[in-house]
């Protein structure tokens, strides 16, 4: 994966569109941006002449929500169908489609669907917002550094 900084979303999505010719790999879609090796050094390389103020290069064990992690699904589902989820009781907002879900088989579904789709962050937030948030705290393990710029984080595959 690689964050592209400096760039709207319509740039980033002209910017993943341009890679895409560049690779045999069939992968469309989304906004971070994760992908094949190939498509990820596609995007570095392309980054520059869409004016992106520069790329940083993620440390990940994988093309996470994309296709790419489709053989997780399958295991992940099994996992999910081994447990109880509960009905949540305060409302939980899906990063799949930015909404609240309460029934335990769709949390459930959520889930699995969450490894190979992006994730919509800035839709997620925003739903945070109309429903009246006024503060929030993002929480990471390790030394990892807390995203401060919520609505201007994306992922885009390619």
């Amino acid at each position: 994966m690689v964050n592209v900084i400096g760039l709207d979303s319509d740039k980033v999505q002209q910017l993943c569109d341009a890679a895409n010719q560049d690779v045999d790999e069939d992968n469309k879609g989304n906004y971070a941006v994760s992908g094949g090796v190939m498509g990820v050094e596609a995007v570095e390389a392309k980054a520059k002449s869409f004016k992106a103020r520069m790329i940083v290069r993620l440390v990940v064990a994988g093309a996470f929500h994309t296709s790419f992690m489709e053989p997780a699904v399958s295991r992940l589902e099994s996992a999910l169908a081994a447990i109880e989820i509960r009905q949540p009781r305060i409302p939980v907002i899906s990063n799949i489609d930015a909404q609240s879900h309460a029934d335990p088989a769709t949390i459930k579904k959520i889930l699995a669907r969450q490894v190979t789709s992006p994730v919509q962050w800035e839709t997620t937030v925003k739903t945070l917002l109309a429903k009246g948030l006024k503060k929030s705290y993002e929480l990471k393990p390790g030394k990892v550094q807390i995203n401060h710029c919520l609505l201007n984080y994306r992922t885009r595959a390619i």
